[in-house]
Formats: structure tokens, C-alpha cells, sequence
């Protein structure tokens, strides 16, 4: 009998207890928080995460740390990410690239961009600008659509891998300008920088806030921004559609995911917090300052009515560039 009213009595007490995630959601947070970012540093995400994070870490009250995890076009950081604890303290940055681009390019994700996070919000939107070597003799778009089409030239392009914004802009490139352009895939930031410097690849299609120093420098010659406007970091360099080349808007986008089965009311918090970064002047004079627009969600729920029409249409970006899925 001592022993059924003892475990009656526990059960009572567990059923008029908060579930446990309440309980955190409560509290939360109280430790630090990680950012995996699936792209190197130097990467126009990185330099993302590292601007948001003195203005969350301020509006949480706990540290905010950048953990750089490369690879396969974001895939592995991605994936490690989402395969973390569901409990606010492990965040993914993801991109355009993480949560759209990539289910075009891959049959077989390790994970499922759209029902394997809990998304928080995004953070702000940048374009790419494509940039050539001085060493390559070209002046403006017309100049090289005309060396590309010259007999016997071929150029080349450097890319972060199949998969990537890059190759994406490549492709959709070599299409509208009805040119034959070579990729050419590197496994991160700094190496195809250095060879696109160097004069050993033709041509790159770059963030403009990691382009826009070597181009002041005269490092590298900017000839057309790959988005609708100009960008302020670079105002002198036309928008693609400017040149005459069509058909070629690449909208690029970076944003905040927790790993699935966040409880609601911390991915709640995670947005109020992002938001509140992005509202500061500080946050947000240096996200402009880096050549990106602010781009913020009033909820999770607004982010993920985004993704649902966001991701396919970056799959019909990849088909319409000729990129098929293996």
C-alpha cells in the first residue's frame, strides 16, 4: 500500500509539474550560445554571424560564440548543427545556398532544409559581385563576353564547389551571355581568392562585402553587381541587368535555425533577439557597413512562409542554369 501511494503521489506530482521544456524556455538562457557557421572564415556568412553576435550575446546576457564549420557547399556545418541538442543552444546560420540552392543540387541531403530546423528569422540579404584580375585585360562586361567568345579563348571561373552560390552565378552566367566558361572548384575562401588574384583564374563571382577591399586596393577589377541594385560599398559598379545581361538576379539571403524540436517558446525568444540586434544602431550600421541589407521576420513563422517559397524557387534557379541534381 506504501509503496502505490508513493508512486501515486509521484505521479501527481509530474502531472501538476511543467513539462520540461517550459521549464528551460522559462529561463533560457543561461550559458553560452553557439552559432555553427557552415562556410569559412572570411565568408560573407561568417562575417555575418560575427557582426549579430555582440548584439544578440547583449539582448540574451549570455555569450554568443562563432563555431566555423566548412565543407561541401555548407553541407557538413549544416548538418552537425541540426543533428544538436534541440535546446536553444546550439544555432545554425544558414543561407540561401544551406536551405534553398542545395536541395536542387543534391538528391540526397543529409538533412531536410525545410522540416529539420525550427527557423528563427533572417539576419540580412547581400549580392555578389563578379571580378576579374587586371592581368585579364577586360574593362566591362561587353569586353569580356567578347574575349569569351573570341576563337580559341577559353575562360575560367572559380567556385566554392558544386552547389554554391558561385557555381549557381557561373552557371546562370555562361548561359545568358551564351558564352563556354570552365569552373573551376575550391574548397574554401581563401584559396580560389588567392588564385583569382593571382591571375591563374579568370574570373570569380564574389560577396561583395569580401570583394569590395581588394577592388579599392586595385587588386581586382569589379564589372558587374549580381542584384537588382548597386551596391554602396561599390556604387561606380553597375548591376548586371545594366551591362545588357539578363536573367541573372541571384537574391542571397542569411538567416538564424535552431535544430528541430526547439521548443516554440525559445525559438519565440531567439527572434525577439535577433530582431532587437538587428534594431540597434550599432548591429545594424555594421551589417550595412559590410554591403548587406537588413532583413528581419516578425516571427519563426514568417521565416518559414519564406523558406516554403524561397526554396523552390532557388531549385528552379539551379534547373534553368542547367545544374542537375546527383
Amino acid at each position: 500500500m506504501k509503496r502505490f501511494l508513493s508512486l501515486l503521489a509521484a505521479l501527481l506530482i509530474a502531472a501538476a509539474s511543467p513539462p520540461a521544456a517550459s521549464a528551460d524556455a522559462t529561463t533560457y538562457p543561461t550559458r553560452a550560445i553557439r552559432i555553427v557557421v557552415p562556410f569559412a572564415p572570411g565568408s560573407a556568412a561568417d562575417v555575418t554571424a560575427r557582426l549579430l553576435a555582440p548584439g544578440l550575446s547583449r539582448d540574451l546576457g549570455q555569450p554568443v560564440v562563432v563555431d566555423n564549420r566548412a565543407g561541401a557547399a555548407g553541407i557538413v556545418g549544416t548538418d552537425v548543427g541540426g543533428r544538436s541538442a534541440p535546446d536553444g543552444y546550439t544555432l545554425v546560420l544558414g543561407t540561401s545556398n544551406t536551405h534553398g540552392l542545395n536541395s536542387g543540387i543534391y538528391k540526397a541531403l543529409p538533412y531536410d532544409p525545410l522540416e529539420g530546423f525550427v527557423p528563427i528569422g533572417r539576419i540580412n540579404a547581400f549580392a555578389n559581385v563578379l571580378v576579374v584580375p587586371p592581368g585579364l585585360g577586360v574593362n566591362s562586361m561587353a569586353e569580356l563576353i567578347a574575349l569569351a567568345r573570341r576563337p580559341g579563348h577559353s575562360l575560367s571561373y572559380a567556385s566554392a564547389g558544386r552547389g554554391t552560390s558561385l557555381h549557381l552565378a557561373g552557371e546562370m552566367f555562361r548561359r545568358s551571355a551564351g558564352i563556354e566558361l570552365l569552373q573551376v572548384s575550391y574548397k574554401d575562401t581563401s584559396t580560389y581568392v588567392t588564385d583569382v588574384l593571382a591571375g591563374r583564374v579568370d574570373m570569380v563571382f564574389m560577396a561583395v562585402p569580401v570583394a569590395a577591399a581588394h577592388v579599392r586596393a586595385g587588386k581586382l577589377k569589379a564589372l558587374a553587381i549580381i542584384g537588382a541594385q548597386r551596391s554602396p560599398l561599390l556604387p561606380e559598379v553597375p548591376t548586371i541587368d545594366e551591362t545588357g545581361v539578363t536573367g541573372m538576379q541571384l537574391p542571397i539571403w542569411v538567416g538564424l535555425f535552431a535544430p528541430k524540436g526547439t521548443p516554440a517558446p525559445i525559438a519565440l525568444r531567439l527572434n525577439a533577439a535577433l530582431r532587437a540586434a538587428q534594431a540597434s544602431p550599432d548591429t545594424r550600421a555594421a551589417l550595412q557597413r559590410a554591403g548587406s541589407t537588413i532583413e528581419s521576420d516578425a516571427s519563426p513563422a514568417d521565416f518559414l512562409a519564406f523558406l516554403r517559397t524561397d526554396v523552390p524557387a532557388s531549385i528552379q534557379r539551379a534547373r534553368d542554369a542547367g545544374i542537375e541534381p546527383e
